[in-house]
């Protein structure tokens, strides 16, 4: 019979101050509130099972020395894309053989530490940092690399980037990465565990569909919804609930410094106002209102009757057109959801996914539990009340703006791939 855990995870650790990325605000010292009655508030009941987990669960054991890390380099089409293995420390009890964890990235040219800069150049985060750390601490092993066209962070051929790849590509590479893993004599090749955040939950879902051989699935922010849907969740659920806190009687010239610059806003919710903005703005020019979303001319975009349609308008030109921003998730190009590749996962699979996620909105994971349910598939799901979709502290989906994971997520990822893999206390 299948198992079925839901932990609600209490996170007590919230960060006193984040800074945004690509404005020109400061760091801000209190996270912007989301309204009452926003879709953050509300996140329906999943089921609860208490069935205890496959395998022997046990606290890692503490490292006094920090993890090895090994840079090496993988072949990803015609780019030779830096990577590092990271391994528990020298002298720490572990098994001839080790598990290991592949960390397959979110959308943008992510670097193999997922590093978020904010403002002036400041490191925020280095979400797949921090997870190959905890994991080799926990005796686990794993391998992260840069995506294809990606040198390091901040280094991206851009042109290639957006003009050659998309997730074919990226599926293409993770799966290159996956046969270095089972080269590799330190490697247990029946204990390789597939991790995917955000895009890469899709990518990680369909490498594992291929390679029913691996040992589990793991899912960071899952994407659970057709990705139409899942952008016009982060609409209304995110961007739309914002605006209606900075600029509740609409967009004008007059508040739109102060909407792009709000302190506190996380990334999706800043990106918000990008729908309404002219193309002028996107070539050099000083950011600028778009005047066809002004539908009666009255130099005030309102929120409901021009806004929305206009954002909507935006969305399905870029999802569509082949010149799209945002074609390679198009119905034509993109891969599955996880809800969609639900029932062809024949391995146990872990979710983690914080309820003030921002990206991918919790309010919409009974879809996936609903499937893996209805698969037969063998899952445990954590939600992490207060955190975003890179796992760290956001007091609202408005506020998420990738901070650094926090301690419990990292821990439960660690007990739940030592307890697949019955590693000894």
């Amino acid at each position: 019979m299948p198992r079925n855990t839901l932990t609600l995870a209490l996170t007590l650790a919230l960060s006193s101050s984040v800074a945004l990325a690509g404005g020109g605000t400061p760091a801000y010292s209190a996270p912007f509130e989301a309204p009452s009655g926003a879709a953050s508030a509300s996140i329906p009941a999943l089921p609860l099972h208490r069935s205890a987990p496959a395998g022997v669960v046990t606290t890692p054991p503490t490292q006094a020395a920090a993890p090895q890390r090994e840079d090496t380099t993988l072949t990803l089409g015609d780019f030779q894309s830096p990577a590092q293995w990271t391994y528990p420390a020298q002298g720490a009890a572990q098994a001839s053989r080790l598990p290991a964890v592949l960390l397959i990235h979110g959308s943008s040219p992510a670097d193999m530490d997922f590093t978020y800069t904010g403002l002036q150049g400041r490191v925020v985060s280095s979400i797949f940092g921090d997870i190959s750390q905890a994991l080799g601490r926990g005796g686990i092993a794993s391998l992260r690399y840069n995506k294809r066209y990606v040198s390091g962070p901040g280094k991206v051929d851009y042109a290639r980037f957006y003009g050659e790849a998309d997730l074919d590509t990226f599926l293409a590479d993770a799966q290159t990465a996956l046969d270095t893993m089972r080269r590799n004599p330190r490697i247990d090749p029946e204990q390789i565990y597939v991790y995917g955040w955000s895009e890469g939950s899709t990518v990680a879902a369909e490498l594992v569909r291929r390679n029913p051989e691996v040992a589990g699935l793991i899912v960071q922010g899952p994407v659970v919804l057709d990705w139409g849907e899942l952008f016009e969740a982060q609409l209304t659920d995110v961007q739309l609930p914002y605006l209606r806190q900075v600029a509740p009687g609409g967009l004008s010239a007059e508040n739109l410094s102060t909407v792009m610059g709000t302190p506190g806003a996380g990334l999706v919710a800043r990106n918000a106002v990008g729908f309404a903005l002219d193309p002028s703005s996107f070539a050099g020019g000083a950011p600028k209102l778009n005047p066809a979303f002004d539908r009666d001319g009255n130099g005030v975009i309102e929120l409901d009757s021009e806004y929305l349609a206009g954002a909507r308008q935006s969305l399905e030109t870029q999802l569509n057109s082949p010149a799209g921003f945002l074609n390679m998730y198009s119905p034509a190009r993109a891969l599955p959801s996880v809800t969609a590749q639900a029932p062809q996962l024949k391995v146990p699979v872990l979710v983690l996914q914080g309820t003030n996620d921002a990206n991918t909105p919790a309010a919409y994971l009974p879809r996936l539990t609903e499937a893996l349910d209805t698969a037969g598939v063998d899952h445990t799901v954590r939600l992490y009340p207060g955190l975003g979709h890179s796992l760290g502290p956001a007091r609202s989906m408005v506020a998420d703006d990738f901070a650094p994971v926090a301690e419990e997520p990292l821990r439960d990822l660690v007990q739940w791939v030592r307890g697949q893999a019955s590693l000894e206390k």
